[in-house]
């Protein structure tokens, strides 16, 4: 009714998406070595993946699969384990640009190219 005034919700959900992509790769290059970069593009890559593997595309699955990425959120959160989530965030923001539609390509785009860019270095952090 008054979307005049305030916009479609789909857009503004896509539009905030598109905003929050890069900054979150931008807060984590500035945090991590390249290393650790290469880890959360990992993590991030290997979570998208099993998410349409085992929840599937459909948007009551993609949803699903949200929860369960919320969780995984929170619970990166309550170890203190920055890697894993920035990781999380990640994946949560291409989840919801996946539900958003073709206005939030920019946000998978982004994630998708900052997982294809990543080096394979290994993580002294972790060794």
């Amino acid at each position: 009714m008054l979307d005049w005034l305030f916009g479609n919700r789909a857009e503004r959900e896509a539009k905030q998406l598109n905003r929050d992509a890069p900054l979150i790769l931008e807060h984590a290059k500035n945090m991590f070595s390249d290393g650790s970069m290469a880890t959360v593009a990992s993590l991030a890559q290997e979570h998208i993946e099993r998410a349409v593997t085992i929840y599937g595309t459909k948007p009551i699955d993609v949803r699903r699969a949200l929860l369960d990425y919320r969780r995984l959120h929170k619970d990166a959160r309550g170890r203190n384990d920055q890697r894993a989530l920035s990781a999380m965030t990640l994946v949560i923001i291409y989840l919801r640009a996946e539900l958003a539609g073709d206005a939030a390509t920019p946000a998978r785009e982004t994630i998708n190219n900052f997982i294809a860019n990543s080096r394979a270095a290994p993580d002294p952090e972790n060794s």
